[in-house]
């Protein structure tokens, strides 16, 4: 299940009319990219919830690798609320979930051996980062099982700590360890509980070798592009379509969508310019991203 309902308030103005999910890595979807890496792995369907512009999501995922389920909240459920409005689609066997909003490396077959080495209701993939203080951190034991949850409950005997990368695995049962309203969020209101009631919660770490890309703001998703474009070995990227006068200047970093169109004596360095975006004539950008006919720029 990839985890997509949401307002993407932090993403605006980016998403005053686009599902944060949606915006584009290297011209790809960020949730088009990680159903592709998941058919890759062997994943057969996925779900994926909706709330800000469900049709727009849906229109990214159409044709994709594997089939895929749309649960639609009306409401707003939280990220514990959202799996639980999916239980009729989960619940026939261990599952998957994972924020949609995110360009990472995913060792599924590595995660998954964890989950069943350590054998508990849940397995959460951490990521031993130096952003950890900003997101706040997870405890293990020497055996992988999770021994504290930020400041909310420490169980003691830590052995090393990490950050949640928004990846885990499930079991069916957990299902009936969540609350039965319809709104709640999984750290505080199913994996609390279970750990004060001495439950197994299961943890791996992601190699820091590896990317991971958590994308909620505007300079997120910019520096996420320019890392992507750096490991790809190229310069510059310029999509299908996309219309380049020969008086526009393309800089190092420059991110061209598919269908984009640059006026005369635009010059573009270290900015994405979006999917079918029009920046103003003589546009000059650096470190700023051009979308519809506008243009933020991270000052």
């Amino acid at each position: 299940m990839l985890l997509a309902a949401g307002l993407g308030t932090r993403m605006r103005p980016l998403t005053a009319a686009t599902p944060k999910p949606t915006l584009p890595a290297l011209d790809r979807p960020m949730i088009r990219r990680l159903i592709d890496q998941l058919a890759d792995h062997g994943i057969e369907s996925a779900v994926v919830n909706s709330h800000a512009h469900p049709e727009l999501l849906a229109e990214a995922l159409r044709g994709a690798a594997i089939p895929v389920e749309h649960v639609f909240e009306a409401e707003l459920r939280g990220s514990g609320g959202g799996i639980a409005g999916a239980r009729a689609l989960l619940e026939d066997a261990t599952f998957l979930v994972l924020n949609a909003d995110m360009v990472l490396d995913l060792r599924l077959p590595e995660l998954i051996s964890r989950h069943r080495e350590i054998g508990g209701l849940a397995t959460l993939a951490l990521r031993d980062d130096p952003r950890k203080s900003d997101f706040g951190t997870i405890g293990f034991g020497t055996a992988g099982q999770v021994t504290r949850i930020t400041s909310m409950i420490d169980l003691g005997a830590e052995a090393g700590s990490g950050l949640f990368t928004g990846v885990q695995v499930m079991e069916p049962e957990i299902f009936d360890a969540m609350p039965s309203r319809s709104c709640f969020e999984i750290l505080p209101h199913t994996y609390l509980p279970l750990l004060s009631d001495g439950a197994r919660v299961g943890t791996w770490l992601q190699p820091t070798s590896d990317a991971w890309h958590p994308i909620g703001t505007p300079r997120e998703l910019l520096d996420a592009n320019l890392a992507l474009l750096a490991e790809s070995g190229a310069s510059q990227w310029v999509g299908a379509g996309a219309v380049v006068p020969a008086s526009a200047s393309l800089g190092p970093g420059a991110i061209i969508g598919a269908g984009a169109e640059l006026s005369a004596d635009t010059s573009i360095r270290n900015s994405v310019v979006l999917p079918n975006a029009r920046p103003p004539a003589g546009s000059e950008l650096e470190r700023a991203i051009a979308f519809e006919r506008e243009v933020w720029r991270d000052d």
